[in-house]
């Protein structure tokens, strides 16, 4: 109420300044038109300057008034003190500037209510009777009369009262009473239009509110809401997207407004395509794709899309409401293949039992022989050869009873950092290890502890460090990152500048007999996936052709254990 009010007594002073600014043009026109000054000009024009200086006062103390309502009094009374001035200088009773005294009246019932419009009326009516009785009585001088006779050489001013008396009594009545309805009446309706603006204005108020209120309420729920939402034109032109799409897509509504849906999600051909035909036939319509993110990274996503209408009812876009199930898909598979391989696992060992038994009773016996009959030729290269393919048979069979029953598990405290510096020291010393190669290390801490099976992390850190370099025959780096992902786990990050992988690949990288290289059992991931498994953890590949391979190990932190202090280290091996 009270900034209301203030901005009404600076809207009443702008409004003072224009009507006086062009009453003062209309008195220069009309001075310049007759060729000639207008009696009273000099009156006029200093009351018009008294009214600038009034307003310039009223500017200069509006903003130490405390109170408004005595700010917009002060200057309803002022206009009439002001407007009486002007009609004492334009002939009185005769004067047409009378029909300013309208004007304080309406804006004292737009700021002050009825009773200031009352107020107000009263006032300008008083003023203005006492003005017309000291004038028509002769107890002051009719100015532009008395102006006249000087300039005739007349006396400066006659009684009016000289006249036909009755006559100008009548006039007098007339005026006063004319006046007097004038005013009360201009009052009545304008307090009465004032009071319901007011009540209208105070609903508008109300109404803005509760539609910011809703507005900003929905918007929160909007933004609030984890899942993505994107509405389209009927051209599939991108109109909006919530906070949850820009997050889960990687992309901005600044930089995608306007952009077709299709070519937004990368996505097959002829997406929206798709979705036109199926809305034609459904209200509603539900699928999953693989889509682009603003990284290069593949996402899996789950669609809702339905027709955008307008209040009629006519359509105006599609709205496509989606959920990132890339981990939930991430997840399944993790299941479906833990489910194979706990079958393949129960079926291996029993297999692996059966063929190592005579498979060393046949390994025996051929080098039994061999020592006996020490044959020569081509009868010695093909028992070496026998004694070859039964040792890697061995092996095979080795990794395979421990992919299916990798041993007693034993997890307690470990230090990565130190795991980690064990394996990859054997790395640097290993065949696998050329000069072209490189080990990058980033350790948050100088100790990082985890619950964990010591000697079962160091043949996944060995085997997973292998498959690395293994990917990179011409040489490359490999950075091996250590940190605490939350207060409950690690992550330990292995990253090549290898070969890379499709995403066929991917999804078979831990399936046993599932390899990229010419040498290897393809047994080597099935472990290390059968021993993170056991360890409660999570390991998860991403990797694109030709521009490497990460994968990501995440294993149970130590409870209670805090990381060890010391800056984050970087080293190089090559």
């Amino acid at each position: 109420m009270n900034q209301a009010l203030q901005r009404q007594n600076a809207v009443l002073m702008i409004c003072r300044v224009v009507l006086l600014t062009a009453l003062l043009c209309s008195g220069l026109i009309i001075g310049r038109l007759l060729r000639q000054p207008i009696l009273a000009s000099q009156h006029f024009y200093m009351l018009t300057m008294a009214g600038y200086a009034m307003t310039i006062l009223y500017a200069l103390a509006h903003p130490f008034w405390s109170r408004r309502t005595a700010s917009a009094c002060v200057q309803v009374a002022g206009d009439i003190t002001l407007i009486t001035g002007f009609v004492y200088v334009t002939g009185g009773i005769d004067s047409p500037f009378s029909l300013l005294y309208f004007l304080p009246v309406i804006a004292a019932s737009i700021m002050l209510g009825r009773a200031g419009a009352m107020s107000s009326a009263s006032g300008a009516w008083v003023m203005y009777a006492f003005l017309v009785v000291l004038i028509v009585y002769g107890w002051i001088p009719d100015l532009p009369a008395a102006l006249r006779a000087a300039t005739a050489g007349s006396p400066p001013w006659q009684l009016p009262m000289t006249a036909d008396a009755e006559a100008l009594n009548k006039r007098v009545a007339y005026s006063l009473f004319s006046h007097f309805i004038g005013f009360f009446t201009v009052a009545h309706l304008a307090s009465y239009l004032s009071v319901k603006l007011k009540a209208a204005g105070d609903e508008l108020e109300e109404k803005r509110e509760v539609l910011a209120r809703t507005q900003a309420l929905n918007k929160n729920i909007i933004d609030s809401i984890t899942g993505g939402i994107i509405t389209t034109d009927l051209a599939g032109g991108i109109t909006f997207m919530n906070r949850g799409a820009e997050e889960i897509t990687g992309r901005r509504l600044s930089s995608s407004a306007g952009v077709g849906i299709d070519a937004f999600l990368a996505t097959e051909v002829g997406f929206l395509d798709k979705v036109k035909l199926n809305l034609d036939r459904e209200r509603r319509f539900r699928f999953e794709s693989s889509v682009l993110k603003g990284d290069a990274t593949t996402l899996y996503l789950g669609f809702s899309s339905a027709v955008l209408k307008d209040q009629r009812g006519e359509p105006t876009g599609y709205i496509f409401s989606f959920q990132d199930l890339t981990e939930i898909k991430a997840l399944e598979e993790e299941v479906r293949l833990k489910d194979r391989m706990a079958a393949l696992g129960q079926m291996a060992a029993g297999i692996a039992h059966e063929i190592r038994n005579p498979l060393a009773a046949m390994s025996g016996s051929v080098q039994i022989l061999q020592k006996s009959l020490k044959p020569a030729g081509e009868e010695g290269e093909l028992l070496d050869i026998v004694l070859r393919e039964s040792r890697r048979l061995n092996q095979i069979i080795k990794d395979f009873l421990l992919f299916a029953k990798p041993g007693s598990f034993h997890p307690q405290r470990a230090d990565l950092v130190a795991i980690l510096t064990d394996a990859l020291t054997l790395l640097r010393n290993s065949e696998e290890f050329s000069p072209r190669h490189s080990v990058r290390t980033r350790f948050e801490a100088d100790e990082i502890h985890a619950h964990v099976d010591a000697n079962m992390m160091k043949q996944v850190f060995w085997n997973l460090a292998k498959n690395a370099l293994k990917a990179m025959p011409d040489g490359g780096a490999l950075t091996v990152v250590v940190a605490r992902e939350d207060t409950s786990s690690v992550a330990v990050t292995f990253a090549d500048e290898g070969v890379g992988m499709s995403q066929p690949e991917i999804r078979r990288a831990f399936e046993p007999f599932q390899t990229n290289f010419d040498e290897g059992t393809g047994l080597g991931l099935a472990v290390v996936f059968r021993i993170v498994q056991e360890h409660h953890g999570r390991i998860r590949v991403r990797s694109r052709v030709g521009q490497g391979t990460e994968v990501r190990v995440t294993l149970p932190a130590a409870q209670g254990v805090s990381v060890a202090a010391g800056a984050e280290t970087a080293g190089a091996m090559s």
